[in-house]
């Protein structure tokens, strides 16, 4: 077996052991998902979703392309394994993957300006002296 040193990087995910503990992120994954659908340089928002949404009516929405909204949902859905703030509104338009309308790729490109507001973020897995049990 080989030693394959300190561990930084595993599928997609950014680990980096701090003075605090470990801390884990997708910078790069959200970098490249922006850069990949062409939202590199969209506006940002500092909020995923607007409260009283309302996402669920389809009165008066157009179909969308089912295939891509369903391969966006899915690159999300990985995200959110280290980004626990999108984890509902990532939910809520999951709940669309069979039916995807106008409205629902609007609420897909707000979570997109989100993420481009906060690309730094992740989880904290602070250092513990003291084993508990």
């Amino acid at each position: 077996m080989n030693d394959l040193e300190k561990l930084k990087y595993f599928l997609g995910t950014k680990v980096a052991k701090l003075k605090k503990g470990i801390f884990i992120s997708q910078r790069r994954y959200v970098h490249d998902l922006l850069k990949e659908i062409n939202k590199i340089d969209c506006k940002t928002t500092e909020v995923p979703i607007e409260q009283n949404h309302g996402i669920g009516s389809d009165e008066g929405c157009f179909n969308v392309n089912k295939g891509q909204y369903q391969r966006l949902v899915r690159k999300l859905i990985h995200l959110v394994h280290t980004r626990l703030d999108i984890a509902y509104v990532v939910s809520v338009v999951s709940q669309f993957m069979h039916d995807p309308r106008e409205r629902h790729i609007q609420a897909m490109n707000r979570i997109l300006q989100y993420l481009k507001t906060s690309t730094g973020r992740g989880l904290l897995f602070k250092r513990n002296e003291k084993l508990r049990m």
